[in-house]
């Protein structure tokens, strides 16, 4: 059926490293199917981001969040951004040269709630300016489509 594919890069090198697919309905919802998103098999997702804003669009600041819809939601209030497609990727992601501000959507969970710390400490601690996203739901996402207009 029909999917969002984005390209996974890996975030220093900025090299291909996977192709990311979530299966989605005709009207754009996400498709009821097991499982809904996928990564093309035998290729490395690990430093890897989606980068839903070209590399000359991150000058001084950059938002991130796990997934692809988060980052989205981000991007409404901060762009540009990226997904890093999950915890480990986040609390993995290196301080970037020239990036003076990191906004980080965090996941309301156990594992999002500590990728997010992690990264917030290394790159607070290289003198980054970060802000850190706190929401009841899972993810910004969640929330922000709660109270969308129908």
């Amino acid at each position: 059926g029909p999917a969002l594919v984005a390209l996974v890069t890996d975030v220093v090198t900025r090299q291909f490293l996977t192709l990311h697919r979530t299966w989605i309905h005709a009207d754009g919802r996400k498709a009821s199917v097991e499982p809904p998103r996928l990564l093309l098999g035998g290729h490395r997702k690990a430093g890897g981001c989606i980068r839903l804003w070209p590399d000359e669009a991150v000058t001084d600041g950059l938002a991130v969040a796990e997934g692809i819809e988060t980052a989205l939601s981000v991007a409404h209030a901060y762009q540009p951004a990226w997904s890093l497609i999950d915890a480990g990727n986040l609390a993995a992601l290196p301080v970037l040269a020239g990036v003076e501000v990191l906004v980080i959507g965090a996941d309301n969970d156990v594992a999002g709630r500590a990728a997010a710390e992690l990264c917030a400490r290394r790159w607070a601690d290289a003198g980054v300016e970060v802000l850190v996203t706190r929401q009841q739901q899972n993810d910004l996402n969640d929330t922000l489509a709660e109270v969308a207009p129908a």
